[in-house]
């Protein structure tokens, strides 16, 4: 899974197995495969990113009443789908998703999932309750199996690891995934920005977030570059969905492909060439690029005279971007 210290492919299973951890349907049976891929981080928990195969929901279950109802009281969700489809019940809506969507929920909406078919359920997550008690419950079902259905046991971590709370089926009506505030997807971008050889898409505003990040998306083709600031101040997390980068992070050069993710720590000098058509995130989302974009965009049109180096140097500062330079190889 880890190529090195900076590089995480998630098409590689990890060597431990052990890494992983399962959920069950109603009847039993395995529905969600659970891998860490980083960690959570400071006050808020950002950076902490879950690897999930969800599994086919058992025949013969009635997507109407087990759907897995629940909500969060604080955290934020973020899933990427990167496989197969899903019916997705949420805000009295029953829509449906398949691989190339984005959904994103907020705290107290509820929630709920029927899988149509194994889905890749990449997660990032942010300000939730997490419980430790939580891990010893599951590792005392695991080495004693024959106490797994003990109310009491149960009973010792209630909420589950993320405060999540359940809740009757919902009542809902089917409805088109555009209709969907929650279903995010490329092609319908909050707003769009295009530059050479780059097309800067915001998919979650940092609003969406309780203010604390937000998520775009990079589309990039094959030669464009960008070159950090010599010692960027935000750590950074990217995911590459689809094609192909070059990193440079400190002195060492590596390939990111489809389904990597890449950590750049603090300080770290760090660069970036597309070898093909790429759609890169970034799922920290510290920097404020959403109003970076709409400040940049409305000097451009309406004061051009006025976007100087000085002009764009003071913009990148304020709203802490950190990329010093891009253009075409």
């Amino acid at each position: 899974m880890a190529i090195n210290d900076y590089l995480i492919d998630l098409k590689i299973p990890p060597a431990d197995p052990s890494a992983i951890g399962h959920n069950r349907f109603p009847n039993g049976e395995v529905s969600s495969d659970v891998r860490p891929v980083t960690p959570a981080e400071g006050e808020h928990g950002l950076y902490w990113c879950l690897d999930t195969l969800m599994h086919k929901n058992p025949a013969g279950m009635d997507a109407s009443k087990t759907q897995g109802s629940h909500y969060h009281r604080r955290g934020y969700e973020t899933f990427f789908v990167d496989s197969g489809s899903l019916w997705l019940f949420i805000n009295g809506q029953k829509v449906f998703c398949k691989q190339g969507d984005i959904v994103h929920f907020q705290p107290g909406q509820s929630q709920g999932f029927f899988f149509l078919e194994d889905v890749k359920w990449r997660g990032t997550y942010h300000d939730f309750e997490v419980y430790p008690d939580y891990k010893d419950v599951m590792k005392l079902k695991r080495l004693m199996p024959e106490l797994a259905d003990d109310p009491a046991l149960a009973g010792l971590a209630p909420l589950g690891m993320m405060d999540s709370n359940p809740m009757e089926p919902f009542l809902t009506e089917e409805a088109p995934v555009e209709s969907c505030s929650a279903v995010k997807n490329l092609a319908r971008p909050h707003a769009k920005y295009e530059f050479p050889g780059c097309t800067m898409n915001v998919m979650v505003e940092r609003w969406e977030n309780g203010g604390t990040k937000e998520l775009e998306c990079a589309v990039l083709e094959p030669g464009f570059t960008a070159e950090w600031v010599r010692y960027p101040e935000i750590k950074e997390l990217f995911y590459v969905r689809s094609g192909k980068v070059k990193f440079k992070i400190y002195n060492e050069e590596f390939t990111a492909d489809s389904e990597c993710v890449v950590v750049a720590p603090k300080f770290a000098p760090r660069s970036i060439e597309a070898l093909e058509h790429t759609e890169l995130y970034e799922l920290g989302g510290q920097a404020w690029w959403s109003l970076f974009l709409q400040n940049y965009a409305s000097i451009k049109k309406y004061d051009p005279a006025r976007l100087t180096p000085e002009t764009l140097a003071a913009l990148k500062k304020k709203f802490h971007v950190q990329i010093e330079k891009i253009g075409m190889k």
